[in-house]
């Protein structure tokens, strides 16, 4: 194992530990040139495995930060050689990243600064300034001018690219970004941020059928990320609601897995999504088991109450309908544009079992049950609005017909 070489050091550094001034106590020996070389790639190799260990919080950008500083320390002597300057350019680098994670904005510029005065060829430090002012400062316009810089240098980086669409897209000029994003997958189509970067801005701009292709890529190298997961079935939802060509079923899986990985708080509206994909691919009794979950997970959601009630309408389980729509309507607690469509339900209900009574004959029960179907359809249209309004007044016109032959039936005037 090397010897990590260290000698008392006074550092000029202020709050923030970005400066380059080092001196050397008079009463300690000076280190060779080698001595600093492996110190520096040592004290680098640790504040690196500390930096990389802080991202899942297995250690902490402080130490990093601390680590990764004393090995830049080494780097500030005279080197004819330029071992150091190139040392002292990828500690930096790695410091303004620890700084940028560690939410010290001023420090972090000052490394990527740095890293340009060092080597101003080297386009990492442009796309870190462009990073910081684009993406984290929303300063577009600095944003665009550092990425612009990198991009000189380094003009087929997708990373450049990425992050240059990156700042376009959040800077609301959508033909750029989706230029660049498109540059950017040319040069690195596998890359999965890019991939769900993409995805996530044609999901934004309303294109929900082509963001599929690309959110579907990244999760397959992503799969740990739950929002991009959630996001992904939601652009099947909404591409399938835009009347887009695609195959709802394939996204079961990934409702699924969404309900797998959430805690017990959110498997509530994972269930909702998952009934809302069995619903429309026409397997309304899985569509009801999964609405019945989300019920029990919180059975102050009233709009699922009417929601399976209508489904167990569909399915013949004519009870369970009337009885949950029944329960809805009859709170007047619960808000007009949920009571609206269960009381439109009961008048479908009591209109088809009128109906059946009538065509067997049962005249004066007809006439009773047409008088309660009525009821209910008055009920939705004082309550409802838009098309559910229409669809009760419709329906009152007809069972209003059906009323008037039934009665005339049971007086045996016809």
């Amino acid at each position: 194992m090397r010897k990590i070489w260290a000698i008392p050091i006074v550092l000029y550094l202020g709050a923030a530990l970005h400066t380059s001034c080092v001196t050397v106590q008079e009463n300690q020996p000076k280190l060779t040139l080698d001595q600093r070389i492996d110190s520096a790639k040592v004290w680098h190799s640790i504040g690196k495995d500390d930096l990389l260990k802080a991202r899942d919080g297995r250690a902490s950008y402080e130490t990093a930060i601390k680590e990764l500083h004393r090995a830049y320390t080494y780097t500030v002597a005279k080197d004819t050689t330029g071992t150091l300057d190139s040392l002292r350019k990828e500690i930096s680098l790695d410091l303004a990243y620890a700084f940028l994670m560690n939410k010290q904005l001023d420090s972090a510029e000052f490394y990527y600064r740095h890293v340009t005065e060092i080597d101003s060829t080297d386009p990492r430090g442009w796309q870190g300034l462009g990073f910081l002012y684009g993406i984290v400062k929303e300063d577009y316009v600095k944003g665009e001018e550092f990425y612009k810089k990198a991009l000189e240098l380094s003009p087929d980086n997708p990373d450049v690219l990425f992050g240059l669409a990156k700042v376009y897209e959040k800077a609301g000029k959508p033909d750029e970004a989706r230029k660049l994003y498109m540059e950017a997958l040319e040069r690195n189509p596998d890359n999965p941020a890019l991939n769900r970067s993409y995805g996530e801005f044609l999901y934004e701009q309303g294109n929900y059928a082509e963001a599929i292709k690309y959110l579907e890529k990244a999760y397959e190298k992503r799969k740990d990320k739950k929002d991009l997961l959630e996001t992904l079935v939601d652009a099947y939802l909404k591409a399938k609601k835009s009347g887009a060509n695609v195959n709802l079923e394939n996204a079961l899986p990934y409702a699924t897995k969404l309900i797998e990985m959430a805690d017990s708080l959110e498997k509530y509206k994972y269930y909702i999504k998952r009934a809302k994909i069995y619903e429309q691919i026409g397997k309304k009794r899985e569509a009801i088991a999964d609405y019945e979950k989300a019920l029990e997970l919180n059975p102050n959601a009233k709009i699922l109450k009417v929601r399976l009630a209508y489904l167990y309408d569909d399915v013949g389980n004519t009870a369970k309908a009337e009885k949950l729509a029944r329960e809805v309507a009859s709170d007047t607690s619960i808000d007009a544009k949920y009571r609206a469509p269960a009381w439109a339900l009961l008048g479908d209900i009591r209109q088809r079992r009128a109906i059946a009574l009538y065509k067997a004959k049962k005249y004066q029960e007809a006439v009773s049950t047409f008088d309660s179907a009525i009821a209910a359809y008055q009920q939705a249209a004082l309550l409802g609005s838009g098309s559910i309004k229409t669809y009760a007044q419709k329906q009152l016109d007809r069972v209003r017909k059906w009323r008037k032959k039934a009665w005339r039936k049971w007086k045996r005037i016809d």
